[in-house]
């Protein structure tokens, strides 16, 4: 296995104190004290904050964005979607990192939900978030076309929103069943969540 760049290790280790302490909270000091950096190493890979946080959600958003799009080009090869395929397009992009490597897929869930949170100074997020609602718009109306479109927009908002906060907080809500490993109770977790979304969106209107 190669070793890591010093790119890399920046860029792991403000993650994992961004994730741990909020981005704010974090200074460029502490950042090169714990990658044990000069600040000039910094200054080279990213110029400056801004540019650390940028390549750091670029890095992040890729291979969830990846995923999705595996997802979702599944999706268009059916002629009605069911609304639990597409809410497994939606949460199983950001759940399976944690799933698989828990400590590393949560540290980077936790970091994404802040800039999510603050998406109006993450121009890429709110890019990304823009064009993802487009694409789950259309999905939604195709699959739930008895529902008024304003609503299915409006629960998509907080689908989204129930996504990033229960994934980013995962550990600190769900319970561990006896005799059950980690993973497969993240497993568990994940399950109940996209139910619980996919509940949500398909709901009688009445109930709304």
């Amino acid at each position: 296995m190669s070793k890591p760049t010093t790119r890399d290790v920046i860029l792991d280790t403000a993650e994992r104190l961004f994730a741990r302490q909020g981005i704010e909270a974090v200074s460029l000091r502490t950042i090169n004290t714990e990658a044990g950096f000069s600040v000039a190493a910094l200054h080279y890979h990213f110029r400056n904050r801004q540019g650390l946080i940028e390549a750091l959600i670029e890095r992040d958003q890729k291979p969830v964005l990846s995923r999705r799009q595996e997802l979702l080009d599944e999706l268009d090869t059916l002629v009605k979607p069911e609304v639990r395929q597409i809410t497994e397009a939606l949460v199983l992009p950001m759940a399976e990192p944690i799933i698989d490597n828990p400590e590393k897929g949560l540290q980077t869930i936790k970091f994404l939900f802040q800039t999510y949170i603050d998406q109006k100074n993450h121009r890429q997020v709110s890019e990304v978030i823009e064009e993802s609602f487009r694409i789950f718009d259309r999905l939604l109306v195709s699959a739930l076309p008895e529902l008024d479109r304003n609503l299915l927009h409006q629960r998509w908002v907080v689908a989204a929103e129930l996504t990033f906060q229960g994934l980013a907080n995962i550990d600190n809500v769900m319970t561990l069943r006896p005799h059950q490993d980690e993973r497969e109770n993240y497993r568990d977790y994940v399950r109940r969540l996209i139910d619980f979304i996919a509940g949500g969106l398909a709901a009688d209107a009445s109930a709304a």
